[in-house]
């Protein structure tokens, strides 16, 4: 808890010791590379000790584990996180959220892993990477996602989107470029086909996007003055208008009506407040939710704490903040 907010955290990522020994190299991306480059991160990220040392000292009061991006090492790699999270929830049921992995090209495995996910090992949510890139990049439009998406539905459950890690993302590594912009790029990619490829036809669908949804904050001008659903009665097409045009169009209420399931995770900022308080203005604070991308980004208790004081201390509404600290994520996992 920090200045009488209570801080639950979405993007928290854990991978169960035996789930690391299925991370090796695939068609989608040598999973040993993050071994090498992060080595001290994954000798930590496996012992739950030292995420609640973390957090109790950040005042984090809960955080919802998954780690998404690692979902397309396979079936094995998926189950063995299942487990894990089931049991660090079943011993820290107060202290701990966890989402279900699976790899969407295993098809009628995954029926059967999510029904095990949730009715016995107790997880909610299923983590997704915001695209698989095999001999076709599969996107969240993409056919196969369909029954992903029909499961989350059915249970009522949220999924969560989260940028890949593979190193040939466009710009690929030249200027690290891959792990920074291109993620981004991925993310803010999946957002627009949710909106327009995927909540059509799963209006239902609950959705957590990670990095304040790779940039929306800023992007989201754009899309609103390019707003042109097909379905939507419009007497010229093909350019852009002023936001006060689309507004009374109603282009802009239907824009936002396609968002209200969403929520946006603030991880993959380093804890910046501008662009955080910026999402409070952009997105609404019944969008966004706090989260820290531990242990990459926001790893130390000192500065983690730091963020969130800051935070705690915005010019908004008390509603607001604790929506954001707290509520949204709690109104999506609570089963």
């Amino acid at each position: 808890m920090i200045n009488g907010y209570s801080v639950v955290e979405m993007q928290h990522h854990f991978i169960p010791s035996e789930a690391l020994k299925f991370m090796g190299k695939t068609r989608e991306h040598d999973y040993g590379f993050g071994l090498n480059r992060y080595r001290a991160v994954y000798d930590r990220m496996g012992d739950v000790n030292v995420h609640l040392d973390f957090m109790d000292k950040s005042g984090i009061d809960m955080a919802v584990l998954s780690t998404g991006g690692f979902t397309a090492n396979g079936f094995d790699f998926c189950r063995a996180c299942n487990d894990g999270y089931g049991q660090v929830v079943k011993h820290y049921p107060d202290r701990f959220k966890g989402m279900i992995h699976i790899y969407p090209f295993d098809k009628d495995k995954n029926k059967d892993e999510v029904k095990r996910a949730v009715e016995e090992l107790g997880l909610w949510g299923i983590a997704l990477a915001s695209s698989y890139g095999l001999d076709e990049e599969t996107t969240m439009d993409s056919a196969i996602m369909d029954r992903v998406y029909e499961m989350a539905a059915g249970y009522g459950m949220p999924i969560y989107v989260h940028p890949p890690i593979r190193k040939d993302l466009w710009g690929g590594q030249r200027y690290d470029l891959f792990t920074t912009m291109s993620r981004e790029y991925d993310t803010v990619k999946a957002f627009v086909e949710i909106i327009y490829g995927v909540l059509p036809r799963f209006p239902e669908l609950k959705v957590v996007v990670a990095h304040l949804g790779g940039g929306l904050p800023a992007l989201k001008g754009r899309l609103l003055a390019w707003h042109q659903p097909a379905d939507f009665p419009l007497k010229d097409r093909g350019f852009g208008r002023a936001i006060d045009e689309a507004r009374e169009l109603g282009l802009v209420d239907h824009f936002e009506k396609l968002c209200a399931n969403i929520l946006f995770d603030a991880a993959g900022y380093g804890g910046w407040l501008p662009v955080i308080r910026f999402a409070f203005e952009t997105l609404g604070s019944e969008h966004i939710c706090f989260g820290t991308d531990y242990p990459y980004e926001l790893n130390k208790p000192d500065y983690t704490r730091k963020v969130l004081e800051d935070l705690t201390q915005l010019n908004f509404t008390e509603g607001d903040k604790r929506a954001f600290f707290c509520e949204n994520l709690l109104r999506f996992f609570n089963k």
